[in-house]
């Protein structure tokens, strides 16, 4: 079973009953607590086991993400100024001024510290990063193709949104390059890039395909592959 509860202190927990476990554990996935709590017990018992396990919750690294009036976030050629919206509405607009340039205006009384209004945000971000995804990311991707000697034409890629796979590689060689790789720094975009042009040989994760991803990484795919896992996202997940 999987439910959750909001924390004062930490926000949103998400808890998971596992049976045969005795004691409860919990980690930050994202910008949420994971919470493993034995089955059957109520939930007074599993908020008894957060408030124990809380002094060691705040030393556990924890990504922050904040937004603020005239806050310019980058992304891979390209970038996105979030400005007060001066128009009597209380919507949050967002656009793109030029192919590498876009805006995101926020009502003058809105709250950028709630988690709500830091989720509309994000979902602004996405959408303008999606738009610079199709200028930037994937002639990027043919450009280190073309480096390391691989057949991948206009045709065969294109932009997904996913948060959790940032690229996905089907057997009949299209590609799909998240949307959200946008926020990432180039070698990582490179990384992942390179691990689907290597899914073109092997549609498995053999050690045939990391040794290939590896060649392609030039003997970086480990620490390329924890940088990916441990990178802090500006955006709520």
């Amino acid at each position: 079973m999987v439910c959750y509860f909001i924390d004062e202190e930490f926000g949103r927990v998400l808890v998971y009953t596992r049976r045969g476990i005795r004691n409860a554990s919990v980690r930050w996935d994202g910008d949420h607590l994971k919470m493993v709590v034995p089955a059957g017990i109520n939930g007074q018992e599993v908020r008894n086991a957060l408030n124990r396990l809380r002094e060691g919750i705040r030393a556990l690294k924890h990504p922050v993400v904040s937004f603020a009036i005239g806050q310019v976030v980058t992304g891979f050629h390209c970038q996105v100024t979030i400005v007060e919206n001066t128009d009597s509405t209380n919507l949050f607009v967002y656009g793109l001024d030029d192919d590498s340039h876009g805006y995101l205006r926020v009502p003058p009384q809105a709250d950028l510290s709630t988690e709500s209004a830091k989720r509309t945000v994000g979902d602004g971000l996405k959408w303008l990063m999606e738009r610079f995804a199709a200028k930037h990311l994937l002639p990027f991707a043919r450009e280190v193709a073309r480096e390391l000697g691989v057949d991948l034409s206009a045709e065969r890629l294109s932009v997904g949104r996913g948060m959790r796979k940032l690229g996905h590689c089907t057997r009949d060689g299209h590609i799909q390059l998240s949307r959200n790789l946008m926020f990432m720094p180039e070698r990582l975009i490179r990384f992942v890039i390179c691990h689907e042009l290597a899914h073109l040989q092997h549609h498995d994760h053999s050690p045939a395909f990391h040794a290939l991803v590896n060649v392609y990484t030039g003997g970086q795919e480990a620490q390329l592959e924890r940088e990916v896992k441990q990178f802090a996202w500006p955006i709520l997940r």
